[in-house]
């Protein structure tokens, strides 16, 4: 056992921790620094090549950005509630990415991609506050200006067709219902003819007539007044939900001196307040309707004028027309319970005086009032299918324009651009450092003692640049005196390559003669023993001295309590085989011979394994290049290489 291995409380041997390094450090800093100048050059010239890459083959991106605010569509009598806020606006922008659009987007802009690659172009996003924002990115800005704004227009355009269709499809439900009431008011009035006829009723008192057409308008007014309440109920359960689904508040983009968008919100906010007591069809409604129209057109022309804007926070205005709208249509529910109580009240009390006449002209009454309430109804029918006609001939898409897009003044910031222009010197850069490695390391030598040490998985007692300088050899020795000196036993040297065997020879030879010349001072090794004699000298005294004797023998005779020097000897057989085994078993320790620049890490590896031993194994380190000369000459727990010792 190694007496310089450590080991565990329990006894067994601690694992040891493997020595150096499979490639020495020093070893690929000399590579570059060697290439320095080759390594610069290649990274400034590859900087300008990708730096002209990134210019020339990377166009800018122009990205630019519109802004629409959904108001909503404002409801009108006899046609269906539209959907809610969000609904809606869910809806138009799904619709966009359609077949039919996306056509129609690449026939303005010249475009003739397939419509994926397409849709991929532009986005189209919106928030809480139903602002929409229509982002475009090409390489040239007024280009991608001219794109959002088709974006926007092609937007507005299918949503203005698509309230046409729901304005007139609710105008041609309104037709067929009609055309209903048209046919029951023949049959009513052919009904109340032919009583008249078959009783002989051809003329009525002035009090008879009036009686009569007052109960039968006061029935018409009831159920026309019933059904007012229904329609009203009905609105005000679709506000709720409106009311439901949009936010309080809303970010908005205002210039700071636009007088003309602070009158058009005055306008906006009498409208709402005038809609919840006025008939839709009302001329103060219609002509505030006209000037916000006229104002609203106004004040989209000018939104890009370059005035100073200033985002702001406020009351949702859809939000407070639907408030405005709700409060109003409750207030006209409320009253219209109380007016149809009223019509109630009296339609009984008529009837009552109706039946003091005879029961004839009861009959009549009740024929007469059916033609009545069918002809109030078909004239209200016709003013609702009136209003659709118009409100389709002129429909509102429900958006207000808060800014169309415009040509950036510079592209956009490219991380493609850095990426190409760093990537492409820094890829060339360590390209080129793995080409010098690969050609550095790519037969797998050994050159220095770091190396040898981790791939001979054992310690490096010494380094020299013997035999490449012959006066090294002299170096070397001295420099092993302070461990040789205190070390016993027998010494096996081996070289890895056969070739080098000779080394070993010369090294033994020069290890015992270097003994002899230089460890003892003055005199010969037979000279008589100084004053005193050898016994009082300390231990490692008496060793070194008894070390000078040529085989030790005469080390006993003088001096019988010093230990047997160190005895190194030379392997002269095969590379491989038992007798190398044994040879190495035998031994004390084991010196294996590597030649820098000339072993390769797996002869090396092989020959620890040939010596059939895994302790007491050193290894010196020789023809070391100049170059690594400086560098730490020993490496690895080389104390306990010196210390084992066969008992």
């Amino acid at each position: 056992m190694d007496a310089g291995q450590p080991q565990l409380e329990s006894g067994e041997p601690a694992r040891r921790k493997k020595p150096g390094t499979p490639v020495d450090p020093a070893r690929i800093l000399r590579v570059l620094l060697q290439r320095k100048w080759l390594l610069l050059g290649v990274f400034v010239g590859a900087g300008a090549v990708g730096i002209a890459v990134a210019k020339l083959a990377i166009k800018n991106t122009y990205t630019t950005q519109a802004l629409l605010r959904y108001e909503g569509i404002p409801p009108i009598e006899g046609a269906p509630a539209p959907p809610g806020a969000t609904q809606q606006l869910g809806a138009a922008v799904q619709s966009l990415f359609t077949d039919e659009p996306l056509s129609e987007i690449a026939r303005r802009m010249g475009l003739s991609i397939p419509r994926p690659v397409l849709q991929q172009l532009f986005q189209v996003a919106f928030d809480n506050d139903q602002v929409v924002r229509v982002t475009t990115s090409t390489e040239d800005g007024s280009e991608s200006a001219r794109f959002a704004n088709t974006v926007v227009d092609v937007l507005l355009e299918r949503q203005l067709a698509a309230e046409s269709r729901r304005l007139e499809d609710a105008a041609t439900a309104v037709e067929a219902r009609i055309t209903d009431v048209e046919q029951q008011l023949t049959r009513a009035r052919a009904a109340y003819d032919e009583f008249r006829n078959a009783q002989g009723i051809t003329n009525l008192t002035t009090e008879q007539e009036a009686a009569i057409e007052e109960a039968a308008q006061l029935r018409a007014d009831r159920d026309q007044a019933t059904s007012n309440i229904s329609a009203l109920e009905a609105r005000i359960e679709q506000l709720r939900r409106d009311l439901r689904s949009t936010p309080r508040t809303s970010g908005s983009v205002v210039t700071s001196t636009s007088r003309e968008e602070l009158q058009l919100a005055e306008l906006r906010a009498q409208l709402a307040a005038r809609q919840g007591s006025l008939a839709p069809d009302h001329p103060q409604i219609l002509a505030l309707q006209e000037q916000i129209n006229r104002l609203q057109q106004h004040v989209s022309q000018t939104a890009s004028d370059g005035r100073p804007r200033t985002a702001t926070s406020q009351t949702s205005t859809l939000y407070e027309s639907i408030m405005g709208s709700l409060s109003a249509a409750e207030a006209e529910l409320s009253a219209a319970r109380q007016q149809q109580a009223s019509l109630t009240r009296l339609a009984s009390e008529a009837q009552e005086r109706l039946a003091r006449f005879t029961t004839i002209e009861g009959d009549a009454s009740r024929l007469l009032g059916d033609v009545r309430r069918n002809e109030g109804f078909l004239e209200e029918l016709r003013a609702q299918h009136g209003r659709l006609i118009d409100a389709s001939r002129n429909p509102s898409h429900g958006f207000t324009i808060i800014s169309r897009a415009a040509p950036p003044e510079l592209p956009d910031p490219s991380k493609k651009k850095r990426l190409v222009a760093a990537g492409v010197p820094i890829g060339a850069l360590v390209l080129l450092i793995v080409v010098l490695l690969v050609m550095e390391l790519r037969s797998l030598r050994i050159v220095t003692p770091k190396e040898a040490a981790w791939w001979g998985n054992g310690p490096v007692v010494g380094a020299s640049t013997w035999p490449r300088q012959t006066e090294a050899l002299d170096e070397l020795i001295a420099d092993l005196d302070d461990q040789i000196l205190k070390a016993q036993g027998t010494m096996l040297v081996v070289s890895v390559t056969p070739e080098r065997s000779e080394l070993a020879r010369t090294f033994c030879q020069r290890l015992g003669r270097d003994w002899v010349d230089t460890t003892v001072v003055g005199g010969s090794p037979f000279d008589e023993a100084p004053p005193g004699g050898y016994p009082s000298l300390p231990p490692d005294t008496r060793a070194a001295h008894a070390l000078v004797l040529d085989q030790g023998t005469r080390a006993h005779e003088v001096f019988p309590e010093a230990p047997p020097p160190l005895q190194a000897e030379a392997w002269e057989g095969g590379d491989h085989g038992p007798a190398l085994r044994r040879a190495a078993r035998l031994a004390d320790r084991v010196c294996v011979l590597v030649m820098a620049d000339e072993t390769s890490a797996l002869e090396l590896r092989a020959m620890v394994t040939k010596l059939g031993r895994s302790d007491g194994i050193g290894f010196l380190v020789l023809g070391v290049p100049e170059a690594y000369a400086s560098a730490p000459d020993r490496v690895g727990p080389i104390d306990g290489f010196w210390r084992a010792f066969a008992t």
